[in-house]
């Protein structure tokens, strides 16, 4: 009797496994799922950053910036983000410090206005690559008294 009810229930479990397979790889087919908006994490700090050294230093200060994308099509209002920015610039002058916590909520509109000029298909088709170096240029075209050498992202989240 037991083994005719354990029996029952690894069939039980192999049609489950086998259902959850098949409607994974439908769905990968249809392209209803796929793995392309998988985000890959950037390091947390200048410590994970191989061959930083000590002349790196990084800004933290804008927290999470919430933006929201421009509307797509007949749709009213674009796709709220959050992110959270993160700057590697070379160890300078106390001036440079300065400048980036006195220009800090310039920094936080420039990525407000970057999202805002972009819908959230645009963002995906050129990628985050390509939005950290526009970002960085415009970060850097704001900046006088030195220059941000990366940007990377803590958070990098669309809310659909």
């Amino acid at each position: 009797m037991k083994t005719d009810i354990n029996r029952i229930l690894i069939y039980v479990l192999i049609g489950i496994g086998g259902i959850i397979f098949f409607f994974t790889v439908l769905g990968f087919i249809s392209g209803k799922a796929s793995c392309h908006h998988i985000r890959h994490s950037d390091p947390a700090g200048i410590s994970e950053i191989n061959g930083a050294g000590e002349n790196l230093a990084e800004f933290k200060d804008l927290g999470t910036v919430r933006a929201v994308t421009k509307a797509e099509g007949d749709v009213s209002t674009g796709v709220s983000l959050a992110v959270a920015p993160w700057f590697a610039y070379e160890k300078t002058d106390s001036a440079f410090k300065e400048e980036l916590a006195y220009k800090k909520q310039g920094l936080k509109s420039i990525f407000i206005q970057y999202f805002a000029g972009h819908t959230q298909k645009e963002l995906f088709s050129i990628g985050e690559k390509q939005v950290k170096e526009d970002l960085l240029q415009l970060v850097n075209n704001s900046l006088e008294m030195g220059k941000m050498k990366a940007i990377y992202f803590d958070e990098y989240i669309f809310f659909d």
